[in-house]
């Protein structure tokens, strides 16, 4: 029994072991085995005539990544383990489910005419048993025709009677209607005249009395005219008065309105004085603030040691190969200057067989451009340690979290 759970132990044991060992061995593999890039780029004199290619590859060609850029168009390809994409491949992949699409429909067709001469032929059928139909329906309707004509001819006697009587009893009623029109006109005429010569006297006596009263009108109105003419006379004197009164007091109240708005100028600029004076403040306060955070010893040894971690992982990011040979130049003289300005800032960097020369009197891009180099990730993972195991980059970034100006 016991040699069984010794034996189980040692198998479990193993398996561990070896788990472990691919555990380490996975990790080694990401930290230590490099990333190597391979950049070429030329240019003919013109801008439209870079041409750029790109090859990044890792662990033995397992991932491995191209990038050409030519003729103002960029394709790649991206190859992990055995699995491949490259640009394009989903146009590809549209055609090949159009063609399908195509070849489908291709084939309802080619099915299709046989299904419309079936479809055609009963539609013929239908419309031939309509036409029997609607020829039936015009036989019914002549017959009908005729005997509704053989109707009408019976009562043209009857009407014909009752015609004849009404036209007799017609001219009897105009007859009496014209005797009493007579009649009528006459009576009508006679008292026309009576009221007429009634209403021509009362016309003249209201003419005369409306007459006699205008006169009088008049008198009066002579003597009231030269009474209201002195009337208005004082009444306008009255208005001038008004007016002139009013303009004094618009005078008077916009002299005292000047004087408040000159007296209320002193308090104003002492206002902007005192929020110039506390903004000036408060700022002062913040400078003071940022100048103490960046002076203290602890932060001081944070900014150091960032800045030296961060000039290694320069130095080993470095290309291990740098051939550049360019010649450029823009329309703009300035901005060439600014350009080269940059170039010369990085050139203790950049090594020996870089040559850079640049053109002030045209547009001009010419060269060649190689770069080869090895990325690790062993280099991001020893920064990281680094800055995690010291004390003060710590405590720099705790105190970071809680600054507050």
């Amino acid at each position: 029994m016991l040699h069984i759970l010794l034996f189980i132990l040692k198998i479990t044991g193993i398996i561990i072991a070896a788990i472990l060992g691919i555990l380490v061995l996975l990790v080694c593999v990401v930290l230590f085995v490099p990333g190597r890039y391979d950049i070429e780029a030329s240019c003919d004199g013109s801008f439209s005539g870079i041409r750029a290619a790109a090859r990044v590859s890792w662990f033995l060609n397992l991932v491995r990544l191209n990038v050409c850029y030519e003729e103002r168009e960029m394709t790649w390809r991206l190859r992990i383990a055995w699995k491949n994409r490259q640009s394009g491949q989903e146009d590809k992949k549209k055609i090949k489910e159009e063609v399908e699409t195509y070849d489908e429909e291709m084939e309802e067709v080619w099915e299709a005419p046989g299904k419309g001469v079936e479809e055609e032929s009963e539609k013929h059928e239908k419309v031939v048993e309509t036409s029997k139909e609607a020829e039936k329906f015009q036989q019914i309707a002549e017959e009908r025709k005729e005997e509704s004509k053989d109707i009408e001819k019976l009562p043209e006697s009857r009407e014909s009677v009752e015609e004849k009587t009404s036209v007799d009893k017609d001219l009897e009623e105009a007859e009496a209607g014209a005797d009493k029109g007579l009649e009528e006109a006459e009576t009508g005429a006679d008292k026309d005249l009576e009221e007429a010569e009634a209403d021509t006297g009362e016309d003249l006596e209201e003419a005369e009395t409306d007459i006699g009263e205008d006169l009088e009108k008049a008198k009066t109105g002579v003597g009231e005219g030269m009474e209201e003419d002195e009337q208005g006379g004082e009444k306008g004197w009255k208005r001038i008065w008004r007016k002139a009164a009013d303009g004094c007091q618009k005078i008077i109240r916009k002299i005292t309105g000047l004087y408040r708005k000159i007296t209320e100028i002193p308090g104003k600029i002492g206002e902007i004085y005192q929020r110039f004076s506390d903004r000036i403040k408060t700022l002062s306060e913040k400078k003071n603030k940022i100048i103490d955070f960046i002076t203290d010893e602890i932060h001081k040894k944070a900014l150091v040691k960032v800045k030296d971690e961060g000039l290694y992982l320069l130095k080993r990011l470095r290309p291990k190969k740098l051939l550049a040979r360019i010649h450029f130049g823009f329309d703009d003289p300035c901005l060439t200057g600014k350009l080269l300005a940059g170039f010369s800032m990085a050139y203790p960097f950049l090594g020996n067989n870089v040559d850079v020369s640049p053109d002030f009197e045209r547009k001009v891009l010419e060269g060649d451009l190689k770069i080869v180099g090895r990325i690790r990730v062993s280099y991001f993972a020893r920064l990281l340690w680094k800055l995690i195991w010291c004390k003060e980059v710590r405590m720099t970034y705790k105190h970071v979290r809680n600054f507050e100006l």
